[in-house]
């Protein structure tokens, strides 16, 4: 990772590809690094494929956020244009799904893990660690004031990445499939920003994508709530 970062990666240049090149193979690196080191350590059951069908079933109504993410309003009549090219949208894909491996490897296959060991006795520690676990997480985004974000536009990140990695959370505990929940994360970060870092956006939250989000957010919500519980249920009957 040292290598490519700051012998590799210089050679490349500055520029879009570059960084979006040097980006997905810095995090592909440190997400078998952890895939190594959870392996070694027994938790290789983590990595496994379980019931794909079924955990893609149930994932579909957070599939539709990430989906949602996406200026499809916007695009439709106008306001929302790519202006780079065609293959930029590829490596900015493949960039959003290293992103959703490492992170969701980090996050959810690490932390989430540790925290519901570590909770694993108190009545309600799976609640405790998937929101601790989401916290943290999007705390982590308070690292972009130093890249020179607002603060307003950091925050706002800070508490909507909270949100998602809670649902995400809970995604993987109900499926038990690490794997679908990368998926998930890598769509909602292409949808939400291909077309902001490739092309332009004017007015993005007009009347219609306001009430459609207000919808779609409370309907997920309350899914996750069920899902949540359901994860529970079984964990507690599992216990007995």
């Amino acid at each position: 990772m040292i290598l490519f970062q700051y012998v590799i990666s210089p050679m490349m240049g500055q520029n879009k590809d570059a960084d979006m090149m040097t980006q997905t193979v810095l995090r592909v690196l440190a997400g078998f690094a952890f895939i190594i080191i959870l392996t070694g350590f027994g938790y290789q059951g983590i990595f496994r494929f379980k019931e794909p069908l079924k955990a893609l079933l149930m994932m579909i109504p957070a599939l539709i956020i990430s989906i949602n993410n996406f200026p499809i309003i916007a695009f439709c009549d106008g306001r929302a244009q790519l202006i780079d090219p065609g293959y930029r949208v590829f490596l900015f894909l493949m960039e959003s799904l290293s992103v959703g491996f490492f992170e969701e490897i980090l996050f959810r296959g690490v932390i989430l893990i540790l925290l519901i060991q570590r909770y694993s006795q108190q009545k309600h520690g799976l609640l405790i660690s998937v929101i601790l676990s989401s916290v943290l997480f999007g705390m982590v985004h308070l690292i972009n004031l130093w890249n020179g974000a607002s603060l307003f536009d950091t925050l706002l990140q800070v508490g909507y990445s909270t949100l998602m990695g809670m649902l995400w959370a809970v995604m993987y505990l109900r499926t038990q499939n690490l794997w679908l929940t990368m998926i998930l994360h890598a769509t909602y970060n292409f949808f939400g920003q291909v077309m902001f870092y490739l092309g332009t956006v004017n007015g993005r939250y007009d009347t219609y994508t306001i009430g459609i989000t207000i919808i779609l957010g409370c309907f997920v919500a309350l899914y996750a709530i069920f899902c949540l519980k359901e994860t529970i249920r079984i964990q507690s009957a599992s216990i007995r």
